[in-house]
């Protein structure tokens, strides 16, 4: 059984308390959604979370331990997809699926064609991404989710520029990770649909502050 904690967490931007006073416990099959007004603080919330950037006060504990004890053990673990979507213009779908594959550092052979099928981009193996929708883009950003092995995944703004066919592929692919007893934690403007699964929330911007 894994655990992800955060203790006490707060967050000071430009003299500004973003949030303070911030503790939850998840295990193996939670998730949790961050809701916050833009400058509340939902980014740096999951950056703090996959300890990409300091903490004012607090801690950040993975399997009861912070994380600044153990950051191989803790990073081996995680994955992170921000706003940006982090793929190459010039190259094709297919080139950047291979630059993500790299990235993850396993050495298995993938089918490309088969995980494009799964996220709603048949065929598009050769088209560069600079011809590509905003949402096909994310995408193809969030192609990540089809290689990465990781149990704890932070998503910033998964479903920004998707249609409803493209948010509802990558919440049964969320819901599917926590199923099979991965940890979800993701940013929102937009309402998941879960059919029911447990959902915890951390409301940023008026009680946090």
């Amino acid at each position: 059984m894994s655990k992800f904690s955060i203790n006490n967490l707060e967050c000071v931007r430009q003299n500004n308390i973003l949030f303070k006073g911030l503790s939850l416990t998840m295990e193996d099959g939670a998730l949790l959604q961050i809701n916050g007004a833009n400058g509340s603080g939902k980014s740096s919330l999951l950056q703090i979370c996959a300890g990409l950037i300091q903490i004012t006060t607090g801690e950040v504990l993975w399997n009861n331990i912070n994380i600044n004890q153990q950051r191989y053990e803790f990073q081996s673990n995680i994955l992170y997809i921000g706003h940006a979507n982090a793929i190459k213009a010039t190259l094709t779908v297919e080139e950047n699926m291979t630059i993500i594959h790299s990235l993850t550092g396993s050495k298995s052979k993938i089918n490309y064609s088969a995980i494009l099928k799964k996220i709603g981009m048949s065929g598009m193996n050769k088209i560069f991404a600079y011809n590509m929708s905003a949402g096909q883009k994310r995408r193809l950003g969030l192609i990540r989710l089809f290689m990465a092995k990781s149990k704890l995944w932070f998503l910033d703004e998964p479903f920004n520029a998707l249609d409803k066919e493209g948010k509802k592929i990558i919440e049964n692919l969320i819901i599917s990770h926590c199923d099979n007893g991965g940890i979800t934690i993701f940013t929102t403007h937009q309402r998941m649909e879960i059919n029911g699964r447990p959902l915890q929330s951390i409301n940023l911007g008026n009680n946090n502050v």
